[in-house]
């Protein structure tokens, strides 16, 4: 019932954002009553906060090429493939997190959470090898990916594309950087 029911959370999000979900909804969707839904989950933030949570297993497996730009290269690009659901709900509650603690935490714990993981790893496996700095600033860096493609949904009305990935593993991540 909880993969059902977080699904359909995840789903509504996508569909109608956070301020139009309601536990009715997602109770009707998933197929269970809405004393259920209760029972679990007190409220509609606690819902939303796990179906983002759970939802974290569209982050891609971390490639090891050798190359920090071919590692990057690949897991943008995976990570486009995969993200398509998951991005378009993240975008429906990402005016309500910076309101809502619930929520806040559940993005930083999830999705975002393990995305920033994964390229912490990618970074740091780079200095390790010797192909950038030991003075790096790996947090920095490793937020760097994901702030602009988070700033991009915001000014660009357009989703993220292999070509920005593109730009992005050029001018941050590679020797030669786009003038």
């Amino acid at each position: 019932m909880d993969a059902a029911v977080l699904s359909a959370a995840l789903e509504l999000l996508a569909e109608v954002g956070y301020a139009g979900l309601t536990m009715e909804q997602v109770a009707v969707r998933a197929e269970v009553s809405k004393a259920s839904l209760y029972l679990r989950w007190s409220n509609k933030a606690a819902l939303a906060a796990e179906a983002m949570q759970r939802h974290a297993d569209v982050v891609p497996d971390i490639p090891d090429t050798g190359s920090l730009a071919e590692d990057m290269r690949h897991f943008l690009h995976a990570l486009l493939r995969e993200q398509q659901r998951s991005a378009q709900a993240l975008a429906a509650v990402s005016g309500e997190i910076a309101n809502n603690p619930q929520l806040r935490e559940a993005f930083r714990a999830g999705m975002t959470g393990t995305l920033v993981n994964s390229l912490r790893t990618m970074v740091t496996r780079a200095v390790d090898r010797g192909e950038i700095p030991a003075t790096t600033d790996v947090e920095l860096l490793s937020l760097l990916p994901v702030a602009v493609m988070q700033q991009w949904r915001l000014v660009s009305d357009h989703r993220p594309d292999k070509e920005l990935m593109d730009r992005i593993v050029a001018q941050f991540f590679s020797e030669k950087p786009v003038p």
